[in-house]
């Protein structure tokens, strides 16, 4: 991502983190049958550190946030944890990096997570691969990937962690590259990445998840430091033939959204992030999107702020 500046809507989302909390709970998010226009806010407890960029995952019915930026496009080891039941925020071990532009993934109790900018704004791409015992609070280095990536996508099927997409170390070529570490393999004390098929449009910041044993690499965008294009494809992956098909397109290019995507009630959610109407300028999205497998996205909700790289996930 580019520094925030008074002109540009990053600049105006930094200043948004600071007076509302980046937990997208909406007191109708289940069943989810509300119009855009009617759904009912809560504000909650501000972040103790407003960050964007940040790896997430949900568990116990408590959010967890990991580094990504803070104010001054700085990246964090900063994790905390927030449970909505009572509205407190606890801070955990830190990350071993700063790093930020990673996607956190749970295996039970286990967070994985790989690649990411490290050092903030114009940070280096690297190759670490971690994971995070949650009842333990610590991490345990695993093999690396095999080339530096930031921005990419971390899906697990099974007992397999896949890696796809993302930046290569110029922070702005877009990869193709897909890999898989079999963690059963890995628990018995000997694994590395193997290469499965690449993805079929190489590109950064677009949302993975696993949904009936198959990976929905949603949106994102091409490139990164030159220039930010948003893409409104989606590509499915099938582990089983180790194939890639097109899945049902975003109504607009879409990216930066890769923390607010999550699976619940039979679907695919995606919150904020940013977009790029057909025809229009990239700019932040305040829109909650939604796919039924085997149907097409539809907006489901808004936002009551617009913000980019939020972390979003239904509360019981």
């Amino acid at each position: 991502m580019k520094a925030p500046t008074p002109n540009n809507p990053r600049g105006r989302r930094a200043k948004a983190i600071a007076v509302l909390t980046m937990i997208a709970t909406c007191t109708a998010i289940v069943p989810w049958c509300a119009t855009a226009e009617d759904l009912a806010w809560k504000k909650l407890p501000d972040m103790p550190v407003g960050k964007w960029e940040a790896g997430t995952v949900m568990l116990d019915d408590k959010l967890y946030f990991f580094g990504g930026y803070t104010q001054g496009v700085r990246s964090s080891k900063r994790s905390d944890v927030f449970d909505p039941k009572d509205g407190s925020w606890a801070r955990i071990q830190d990350l071993p990096s700063a790093i930020s532009h990673m996607n956190m993934v749970l295996d039970g109790r286990t967070v994985w997570f790989a690649g990411g900018f490290k050092d903030g704004y114009k940070g280096h791409t690297i190759a670490e691969v971690w994971s995070y015992d949650i009842d333990k609070d610590r991490y345990t280095a695993a093999p690396l990937l095999p080339e530096t990536r930031g921005g990419g996508g971390l899906a697990l099927v099974g007992r397999k962690l896949h890696y796809m997409g993302g930046l290569k170390a110029d922070r702005d070529t877009d990869s193709a590259d897909h890999w898989v570490l079999n963690l059963g393999e890995w628990a018995k004390g000997s694994a590395r990445w193997q290469n499965a098929a690449p993805m079929p449009e190489p590109r950064n910041q677009f949302s993975a998840v696993s949904y009936d044993g198959k990976i929905y690499a949603i949106g994102g965008q091409f490139h990164h430091d030159s220039m930010q294009l948003d893409q409104p494809r989606v590509d499915i992956y099938d582990p089983a033939n180790d194939s890639w098909r097109s899945g049902p397109p975003l109504p607009k290019g879409h990216s930066h959204a890769e923390g607010g995507t999550f699976v619940s009630v039979g679907k695919i959610f995606m919150v904020g992030g940013h977009t790029t109407p057909k025809g229009g300028s990239k700019q932040i999205d305040p829109d909650i999107l939604a796919l039924t497998p085997g149907g097409e996205w539809q907006v489901v909700g808004r936002l009551p702020m617009p913000l980019s790289s939020p972390a979003a996930a239904q509360s019981v």
